[in-house]
């Protein structure tokens, strides 16, 4: 019986605290969207959620789910061919890491049908100081937008979005220091900068190691997701990206037991180079002790069961404009058939009127220094 009183309470805190989150003529104006239900056997006390480490179809069956998801486009970069480039990234402690930048309607990010303009203009340079970029992909780019490099450290874009987003995923290569450098005072430290319109940011190095941040930059519902992590030698790392949604909230009740489910989330599992190595789908929240929790099943493009995900996320508080956009955290791990396979962690942000949202984060196997 206490089990149940906490659950319940905890399902009461959850709703208040988004409902909370805006003032009365910020109101919703329209049902959150329903999500498609998530697979039946769902157990939050489960150490799996009740997810099963069976082979699943391609992209679960539901390959139209995840299109929005994959629109985007592979750059062969000539800078990657050049005698600077090639020497700079195989010089012994180098350090390397990859980059994705996604900007625009976030919580549109699953959903390619969406029209509702709020057009911004996103056009800006990302300029690593004392190293060398190259540009992996191009995401989801339209015909009007463009990239450019203005030289081997510095890239430019033409990006405006409307009722979906943009984006882009590089690789980031800082020399190590000459020989005999320790770095004195007259050598400026490498750091990245990130110029556009609504948003502007300088990062040192080491935030690049396993850098997440998603930011609203209006009370239109644009914002800017970025994760980058390092790539050390023979230890894979990559993203995860996708859609973060709430149920309806006369959907969410308490069962009898193994917790509350609150929402669901649905996206992609990203590799080496920014390609998309396989799709995941998962629940979050409130487990019969009361502690937040997620789990969610990762597949490979072909179908092959690769992990069951799971882990702890929660809520940030320094929100903007009255709480408009709630801001959160997710960090777990994943599993294989036996063992535990490596870690994961990320970030989320959700339209409090509507009940949608996104999430990007960075894993790491087990080898992982960073995560």
């Amino acid at each position: 019986m206490m089990k149940r009183i906490l659950v319940a309470t905890a399902a009461l805190a959850f709703v208040a605290f988004l409902s909370g989150c805006f003032s009365s003529e910020d109101s919703p104006t329209s049902p959150y969207p329903v999500p498609q239900a998530p697979e039946s056997g769902v157990d939050l006390d489960s150490p799996t959620g009740g997810f099963t480490t069976s082979d699943e179809a391609p992209a679960f069956g539901e390959p139209e789910q995840y299109e929005a998801l994959s629109l985007e486009e592979p750059v062969n970069d000539p800078i990657e061919n050049t005698y600077e480039y090639q020497t700079q990234f195989r010089a012994r402690g180098a350090r390397i890491f990859e980059l994705r930048a996604v900007w625009g309607a976030l919580w549109n990010l699953d959903d390619s049908t969406r029209t509702d303009p709020c057009p911004l203009d996103w056009s800006g340079t990302l300029s690593l100081e004392g190293g060398v970029i190259a540009v992996h992909r191009t995401i989801a780019f339209e015909p009007e937008d463009s990239l450019y490099r203005v030289d081997p450290s510095t890239i430019g874009w033409v990006s405006g979005t409307g009722p979906h987003v943009d984006g882009i995923h590089v690789k980031l290569v800082v020399p190590p220091p000459p020989p005999g450098d320790s770095a004195s005072a007259d050598r400026a430290a490498p750091r990245l900068v990130l110029t556009t319109g609504p948003f502007s940011r300088t990062f040192a190095i080491e935030e690049l190691a396993a850098l997440r941040l998603i930011e609203p930059v209006d009370r239109c519902g644009n914002g800017i997701s970025i994760a980058s992590v390092a790539q050390p030698p023979l230890c894979p790392h990559g993203q995860l990206a996708g859609a973060w949604k709430l149920l309806p909230p006369d959907s969410i009740a308490p069962p009898d037991s193994n917790g509350v489910v609150y929402g669901r989330f649905r996206g992609v599992w990203i590799g080496a180079g920014g390609r998309i190595a396989g799709h995941l789908r998962g629940v979050f929240g409130v487990n019969s002790d009361g502690a937040r929790v997620f789990f969610g099943k990762y597949i490979d493009t072909s179908g092959r069961f690769m992990g069951i995900l799971r882990g702890e996320y929660g809520a940030r508080h320094e929100e903007v404009e009255g709480c408009r956009y709630p801001l959160g955290f997710f960090a777990g791990e994943w599993v294989g058939r036996a063992d535990v396979i490596g870690r994961l962690r990320g970030n989320w942000m959700m339209d409090a009127e509507n009940g949608a949202g996104c999430f990007h984060g960075v894993w790491g196997m087990n080898c992982s220094p960073n995560l």
